[in-house]
């Protein structure tokens, strides 16, 4: 108990010492908050919009018929069996015949799969169109698998739209990618400086260590008693870089985002995306509203208190190695 009461009076002893330590502490603390927030929002942004996009899916024709136009039709009921060159535009025609092939009794009869929560099923430009919406994006082969036992012939393929997908989560992905970057980079960057500085810390208090070992404190309760120190400062450091990386996230997170979309083709913002992609990707989010749930603040906090006893542990295993008899002499 000793120890720890010596070690909060110490804190406020060696003001300077421990405003620089606090500083520095409190700069990585900001920058990890910066780059986890950004790093889980991002994240669950992909989740909302991989279930939004990745779960409706539609029945979509995988052979073509071979297709002729008015004139060779003409031709053919004339008796004229000269063949003629496909029109352009002739594929999606074919494609939306093969559609208008399934009734609208089979479509219904697909949509009573137990593996899907609803379906929008009506008359289209080719004939009937239907949008199947999977209860989890996970469940596309085993729905497939229940149409196929349903009567959908080997000629269609179910499938969502993945174009889209990447479309929209395209410079997403890359902000995730580069906060996982950055995060990983202050981490380590984070552990060296913090052993460093408290290397130095405890040097300087090289005198007062010794002669706490000669008064008979065990090397235990010194190693503890510096851990403490070390630990109520990343604490109040903790609070503050919160605090400051919170209102941080968010414009670091616009400016990359916007630098991300700018050298991406297509729309320009992530809401024109989504609005290109269609009704079925509306569920989404339009932005990445960083933000800071319970989970963010209990990773950062345990990561700064990891790095302060990474930083707390080598330095004292250091020092009290030494007898304290010879700290003492080299003093004098």
């Amino acid at each position: 108990m000793y120890a720890i009461e010596h070690a909060l009076l110490n804190i406020g002893k060696n003001k300077g010492r421990n405003i620089l330590l606090g500083v520095i502490i409190c700069a990585l603390i900001t920058a990890i908050v910066v780059a986890l927030a950004i790093y889980n929002t991002t994240g669950a942004v992909i989740e909302d919009t991989r279930a939004a996009i990745m779960s409706a899916v539609r029945l979509q024709p995988t052979q073509r018929l071979p297709e002729r136009n008015q004139a060779a039709e003409g031709d053919v009921s004339e008796g004229n069996t000269q063949s003629t060159q496909t029109p352009s535009g002739a594929g999606q025609a074919v494609a939306g015949r093969q559609e208008s092939l399934l009734t609208l009794e089979l479509h219904q009869y697909f949509a009573m799969s137990p593996y899907i929560t609803g379906a929008d099923i009506g008359e289209g430009s080719w004939g009937i169109e239907a949008v199947y919406y999977l209860a989890h994006p996970d469940m596309l082969a085993v729905f497939e698998a229940d149409l196929r036992s349903r009567g959908l012939p080997d000629g269609y393929a179910v499938r969502a739209d993945e174009a889209a997908f990447a479309s929209i989560v395209g410079p997403v992905e890359s902000l995730q990618s580069l906060s996982f970057a950055f995060l990983m980079i202050i981490l380590v960057l984070g552990a060296v400086i913090m052993v460093l500085l408290s290397a130095i810390a405890i040097r300087e208090r090289k005198y007062e260590i010794g002669v706490l070992r000669a008064m008979g404190m065990k090397k235990q309760k010194v190693a503890l008693g510096l851990w403490t120190e070390i630990i109520v400062i990343t604490c109040i450091c903790f609070v503050i870089g919160l605090g400051i990386g919170y209102v941080l996230s968010q414009p670091v997170s616009d400016a990359i985002l916007t630098g991300q979309q700018a050298n991406s083709p297509g729309a320009t913002t992530l809401a024109d995306r989504l609005a290109e992609a269609g009704d079925v990707a509306r569920p989404a989010a339009a932005a990445v509203d960083v933000s800071i749930n319970a989970i963010t603040a209990l990773q950062i906090f345990g990561i700064s208190i990891l790095l302060a006893s990474i930083a707390g542990v080598v330095s004292v295993s250091r020092i009290t190695k030494s007898e304290p008899i010879k700290i003492l002499m080299e003093r004098a």
